[in-house]
């Protein structure tokens, strides 16, 4: 099946079109709890030249969309770009998530008032909310609010859900100047952790007025997605008489797992934080102890330093199994009806590679799609539910 393609070229702060211009060889993905990356080649010939593309495609100025059959699939911002060619130049962009890569936390913000001079809430003061939910709206309504901060990513959304019920003890400090993203990540990653990222769509035509592009904030607590293969009914198979899988890659990566973690807080010497948790169901089914060590000195409480360590293990104590699939965009499941964080069945047949075939539960971890003429292809990475 053939689909249209449309990659329209914004400027970043105000979302005005620049121009929208064809890309060829293009590849872009999606993470979870990640930032996807797109790669395109951006040609320039009778057609192009008129529309500008040198100013269109300006790193850290322009938003890219893409649009698929009338649905933007990815939105993000361009990075770089290569050298220009006789017949064009390539371009580098990541998800909308990197620009907070960029940006940092530069006056102490957080929960407990004796760290912080003004007691407000943020943004109008330096006080954190607890809750996860709302200690990340915090941290992107603190970054919108500083001058030229503000590129449009609506958080508004964050504030207006129920809270997670899981309350965070936070502090960043300005002197160290954290980054937002990572800041965020970390939470993501503790235990009872959320899940987040930036949804990019067109909002529906209502009262004459045409579809607006709209990119905002989520977070999903407890995990992002569909949560078991019977609640999404997604199903990927290399069998039968319209099989989905065309290719897969299953290793399996001892030196990646863990059954022990030890999670290093704030603090030097005796008088440093310490956390230790294992594995212990690996433990009672025969793995040996195999040590891993995490740092995080910016953490300061017991209580949390002993969450991280209890989250690190748990994912590393899943981290020797890894697959990719290679499936087809427009086989049953199609590509739109899945997305990261969904949790699928995949069988794969006995082959040459699997004698026996296999089937298990994996979680969608990340979508990568080749943009091409002909059948579209998409690998998908996941993991351990």
């Amino acid at each position: 099946m053939m689909h249209t393609y449309t990659y329209l070229f914004c400027d970043l702060v105000t979302d005005a079109v620049l121009a929208e211009l064809p890309l060829s060889e293009v590849r872009y993905s999606t993470e979870l709890n990640g930032i996807g990356k797109l790669a395109a080649f951006v040609p320039y010939n009778d057609d192009t030249i008129p529309l500008d593309p040198d100013t269109a495609t300006r790193p850290c100025r322009t938003a890219l969309y893409v649009d698929r059959d009338g649905v933007i699939v990815w939105g993000g911002i361009v990075w770089t770009r290569d050298d220009r060619t006789a017949t064009g130049r390539s371009i580098q962009a990541a998800e909308f998530l990197s620009y907070y890569q960029q940006r940092t936390v530069k006056t102490t913000l957080a929960t407990d008032t004796s760290l912080i001079t003004d007691t407000d809430y943020v943004p109008d003061g330096q006080r954190l909310y607890p809750d996860q939910r709302y200690l990340v709206w915090s941290l992107l309504r603190y970054a919108a609010v500083q001058p030229y901060g503000d590129i449009g990513i609506g958080v508004g959304y964050l504030a207006s859900e129920p809270g997670t019920g899981i309350n965070r003890v936070a502090a960043y400090y300005g002197y160290e100047r954290p980054a937002i993203y990572d800041a965020i990540a970390a939470l993501a990653a503790a235990d009872d952790g959320c899940d987040f990222g930036v949804e990019v769509y067109w909002t529906q035509p209502a009262n004459n007025d045409p579809p607006a592009r709209v990119k905002r904030a989520r977070v999903w607590f407890p995990r992002r997605g569909r949560q078991s293969a019977a609640e999404s009914g997604l199903v990927f198979s290399n069998g039968g008489p319209e099989p989905s899988i065309l290719d897969y890659r299953w290793p399996e990566n001892g030196t990646a797992l863990a059954t022990e973690v030890s999670a290093l807080g704030a603090g030097t010497g005796e008088a440093r934080l310490t956390s230790t948790a294992q594995a212990t169901a690996l433990l009672s089914a025969g793995y040996p102890l195999l040590e891993s060590v995490t740092t995080y000195s910016d953490v300061l409480e017991q209580s949390r330093i002993d969450g991280l360590a209890r989250a690190d293990v748990a994912a590393r104590s899943q981290a020797d199994v890894q697959p990719t699939f290679e499936v087809m965009a427009d086989a049953d499941p199609a590509f739109g009806s899945y997305t990261v964080g969904d949790v699928a069945l995949f069988v794969i047949e006995p082959d040459q590679k699997t004698p026996i075939g296999r089937q298990q539960e994996l979680r969608i971890l990340s979508i990568e799609t080749a943009a091409t003429a002909g059948a579209e292809r998409v690998t998908l990475t996941c993991g351990a539910v």
